[in-house]
């Protein structure tokens, strides 16, 4: 969503803050406001406004509107619904059932407005061409990445996981000048484990995509591509769910690119072992 974009641009000038800060205070007042009312109720001027604009990618103040008219209802839903702490000890298994999938939806329509189409492509082309993909992460994110990698199986690509780097595997990579392409998972993107790694894949000339949240860039700064992902800071808020929540979506927009590019094959595939499992079958009967 363009609000989350907004509280959570790192660039801004002290004037552009005054922009959002109002927006934020009060979120419905924009839906009736032109460039220069918005200025002035945020003490800043017209050109401060359109600055803003184009940091946030829109192409001027009336695209900035559109889309957050657009998005406003949805925003209000999220808002009334979801707190910081979306749970407490007073809360019932009938607010749990209810507000589990806003949390899910909400942590994919934040890290979904930070997503940069260019990015994904990119990310895409390079896995295509390479034959060897590593997708390194520690804790939960090693979990994580053992599922991408059995996503990938299943449509006949080979990915291994890995819970860190080891040095003489990235430099036989580098000697035999491998077609590689490492991901690589952080929730803060200042795991020293997790960017140390990237350094040693950096050293060997390896392609890597880094996916973390964005409060750290650290990790974005070594990496080739990175992907901004929703956050949060402790358990109470459900960090870890948002945050796997959140890396799952980009990971199975990664599968299901590559599932797209290889429908044929695949299709090919099924109907091969549709045939084999008759075939076996019909000899045990």
């Amino acid at each position: 969503m363009i609000i989350d974009k907004m509280q959570n641009l790192n660039n801004l000038t002290s004037q552009e803050f005054a922009v959002v800060e109002y927006i934020i205070g009060h979120p419905k007042d924009l839906l009736n406001m032109n460039v220069t009312e918005l200025a002035e109720a945020s003490f800043t001027s017209p050109s401060t406004v359109i600055r803003l604009c184009k940091k946030l990618g829109t192409k001027g103040y009336a695209d900035l509107k559109y889309i957050y008219a657009s998005e406003y209802p949805e925003m209000i839903k999220f808002k009334e619904a979801l707190k910081t702490k979306p749970y407490n000890k007073d809360s019932t298994i009938d607010d749990i059932m209810h507000t589990m999938p806003l949390i899910y939806s909400r942590a994919i329509e934040h890290t979904r407005s930070f997503l940069d189409r260019d990015t994904i492509i990119n990310v895409i082309s390079s896995i295509k061409a390479s034959n060897i993909i590593d997708i390194y992460g520690d804790g939960i994110n090693y979990d994580v990445a053992k599922m991408f990698c059995y996503k990938l199986e299943e449509i006949g690509v080979r990915a291994v996981a890995h819970d860190s780097a080891n040095w003489n595997y990235c430099k036989l990579l580098q000697l035999e000048k491998a077609a590689a392409f490492s991901i690589l998972i952080s929730h803060t993107g200042k795991n020293p484990n997790i960017t140390d790694t990237a350094r040693r894949l950096k050293k060997c000339g390896i392609t890597t995509l880094s996916i973390s949240g964005n409060i750290d860039q650290r990790l974005a700064k070594i990496t080739d591509y990175h992907i901004h992902i929703m956050t949060s800071k402790n358990t109470l808020e459900f960090s870890n769910v948002i945050f796997t929540v959140s890396t799952q979506y980009i990971l199975d927009i990664i599968v299901a690119s590559l599932l797209v590019d290889r429908y044929t094959i695949i299709e090919k595939d099924i109907d091969a072992l549709k045939d084999e499992r008759y075939e076996w079958q019909r000899n045990t009967l």
